[in-house]
């Protein structure tokens, strides 16, 4: 596919906001790089994740899950959650 220009109108704030992001990379630049991040990762996310990585990405977030402090049931009811707003 052969390249696209995109000419785009943002407030003062916006653009102000982005050139402040962009540290020293021409604002051209900066946007560009940003969309093509989004690009790629809505690309990764189409792509059905397979059991292997799931698993260990599963295994990842429970690493170090016994240090955790126990909770309760008791402290998950919704009279808990509720208790302070009156």
């Amino acid at each position: 596919m052969p390249s696209m220009t995109i000419t785009l109108e943002l407030t003062p704030h916006v653009a102000a906001s982005l050139a402040a992001q962009a540290r020293g990379v021409s604002l051209d630049t900066y946007v560009r790089n940003l969309i093509e991040e989004q690009a790629a990762a809505v690309d990764h996310r189409e792509q059905p994740m397979t059991l292997e990585p799931f698993e260990a990405e599963l295994d990842a977030l429970a690493a170090d899950s016994e240090t955790l402090p126990y909770l309760p049931a008791e402290a998950l009811t919704r009279e808990r959650f509720d208790q302070d707003h009156d």
